[in-house]
Formats: structure tokens, C-alpha cells, sequence
């Protein structure tokens, strides 16, 4: 499942730091994505957070709990030539109860400079044997520009996956 930007903020739970968030078109394209838009963030931290119901999407239990097939998550992120950013992202998967915890990815990538290649780099990983009782995914992303000035000019993210590889 896609977690982008052409739903707009639909079933994300948003933070606006700075002046928010805005919805742009790709200043770079990201190849074979299914749409070619982009969250962009302000001067302050802007986060967004959505929880994926595994069983919602037609999972169920003992596939999760037996099979433990791979949970690979993506996110695409950025800025413009001219902005400098900050971004991170933190993937749990919860159980039933929504707050425990049977595994977690978290990335703080590098700052990227002002005065860049404007390419978008790419952040992946793959969970595998997790263990039992796995029901939720709960993907968080944040970004900021890190000059702190008014607009958009900050952390550009696309393509946000979670996908579920049955084979």
C-alpha cells in the first residue's frame, strides 16, 4: 500500500510545525512511482503518522502470527537545490493493544545541505521473523528546512510504502 501524497492528508495523523505542510508536484521525479507529488515540510518540524490495521487489509492471524511473511516499508525524501533539511523516520509494528512494541526501525538521516543535488534518497527496510502477534504498522515520518525560513523549503517526501510480501 502507497502511502502518498494524491489522498492528500487522508488517513494521516498531521503535526504542523513552521507554516506545515504543503502537497507540490516532484521537483525531481522518482522513477516508477505511482504519483509524482510530494509532502513538502516548513522551518519547524512538521511529522506525520499513519497506522495501517494489517488485519484491515486483509491479512489474518495466523498468516502474521505463523508465516511472519516480510513487512518491507520505503519512503522517498528530499529538498530543493536551494533549501537545506532535516528528516526521520521511525516504523513500529504494535500488537493488538496498539502500544506494544514487537519491533521498530528508526533512521535520523544526515542533514542535507543548502545548495544541493535536489535527488531524492531513499529509505528501506525490511522486517522479517518479528515474532507473534503483530497486527499494526504505525509509520511516522518528519522533516524541516533547516534555515529556518517562512514557506516551504524543507523535507520533500514521496512514495511512502508499506507493502507485505506473501512469496
Amino acid at each position: 500500500m502507497h502511502l502518498h501524497p494524491t489522498d492528500q492528508f487522508s488517513h494521516w495523523q498531521v503535526e504542523r510545525g513552521g507554516d506545515g505542510w504543503k502537497v507540490e508536484e516532484n521537483g525531481c521525479p522518482v522513477e516508477d512511482a505511482p504519483a509524482q507529488t510530494c509532502f513538502t515540510t516548513s522551518f519547524d518540524w512538521c511529522v506525520k503518522s499513519q497506522l495501517v490495521d494489517l488485519l484491515e487489509e486483509g491479512l489474518w492471524e495466523e498468516l502474521l502470527d505463523t508465516y511472519q511473511p516480510e513487512i518491507y516499508i520505503s519512503d522517498w525524501w528530499g529538498t530543493q537545490r536551494n533549501g537545506g533539511c532535516e528528516y526521520s523516520i521511525c516504523v513500529k509494528l504494535l500488537a493488538a493493544n496498539r502500544r506494544t512494541v514487537i519491533a521498530e526501525f528508526q533512521a535520523n538521516s544526515d542533514a542535507i545541505q543548502q545548495w544541493n543535488d535536489a535527488q531524492y534518497h531513499q529509505v528501506s527496510y525490511r522486517f522479517r521473523q518479528y515474532g507473534r502477534g503483530v497486527r499494526y504498522v504505525h509509520f511516522l515520518h518528519r522533516g524541516k528546512e533547516t534555515h529556518f525560513r517562512p514557506g516551504h523549503y524543507g523535507a520533500r517526501i514521496t512514495n511512502s510504502t508499506v507493502m507485505v510480501k506473501l512469496s
